[in-house]
């Protein structure tokens, strides 16, 4: 075959073009992927120009994730159908590749929204706040006496989120029955939470309403405090608490250093 420069190009010209390297092309070959148009009497390998469609269908399939196994079984048995089948696959999963990015996208965009509103907070007083009702996917907990049963409480809730496919940046909440706090009983928590958007598998509802909020920035060990605050205010207003505490991680290893710095946000509906 005549060599035409206008058409035809040497392994490094064919590299450069397609962004990639020498080697590779060298790898497809080797694997009866895609080879070179023809290779001259002195050994050159020339490519054609109008190779690059296919080469770059192949470089597309390859980072959808088919495997180079699959893309040589494929071009192995090429056929109008066998292509529409293909593309109509693929597009399918990379449908679905784009509906889990904007799902990251929306969460990376909430989380950073709430690390700005948190940056802004008082956290020397207690407020009220009006929430709509919200959804949670909650798991029981187990009494936080030692760092085993904190252990099981959190893989629990870890693997229950992993089982349902809910993905979220936030660490899980905790919550404690009302009773259980006014009792002194701190080290009882009844359930982990996350919350959910309305797609996902829910198994709790926080209820519409009012609530009581106050944030702890003093650690774990003197959460306690926060809770008696937060009774105190009550009983000297005439406010009356009902259902459970919320324990919600504003702030988190992401964007501070240690549990001690953690900014903790306390609420619990006031009944009305």
């Amino acid at each position: 075959m005549d060599i035409n420069p206008q058409i035809h190009l040497t392994t490094g010209q064919f590299a450069k073009l397609m962004r990639v390297s020498k080697d590779t092309l060298f790898h497809y070959d080797k694997l009866q992927i895609f080879s070179p148009e023809f290779i001259a009497e002195n050994g050159y390998r020339y490519y054609s120009i109008y190779q690059s469609e296919v080469f770059y269908v192949i470089t597309t399939l390859k980072e959808l994730g088919m495997s180079l196994k699959e893309i040589k079984e494929y071009l192995n048995h090429k056929s109008p159908k066998e292509f529409i089948s293909l593309l109509d696959k693929q597009a399918d999963n990379l449908n679905k590749k784009i509906q889990h990015l904007k799902k990251v996208q929306n969460m990376i965009l909430q989380k950073s929204k709430l690390t700005k509103e948190a940056m802004k907070i008082n956290t020397s007083v207690i407020t009220f706040e009006e929430r709509q009702k919200e959804r949670f996917i909650v798991t029981e907990a187990k009494a936080i006496t030692d760092e085993k049963n904190i252990y099981d409480s959190i893989f629990q809730h870890i693997d229950c989120l992993m089982y349902y496919k809910i993905n979220t940046f936030h660490l899980a909440g905790w919550m404690i029955d009302t009773k259980t706090v006014f009792d002194g009983k701190l080290d009882y928590y009844d359930y982990l939470f996350t919350r959910v958007t309305e797609t996902d598998y829910y198994n709790f509802t926080a209820e519409k309403g009012t609530y009581l909020v106050a944030y702890h920035t003093a650690g774990y060990t003197t959460i306690s405090d926060s809770f008696k605050k937060i009774i105190e205010y009550a009983q000297s207003n005439n406010v009356i608490l009902e259902g459970y505490f919320y324990e919600d991680i504003l702030l988190d290893d992401l964007s501070v250093q240690g549990y001690e710095k953690y900014l903790i946000k306390l609420s619990v509906k006031v009944m009305n």
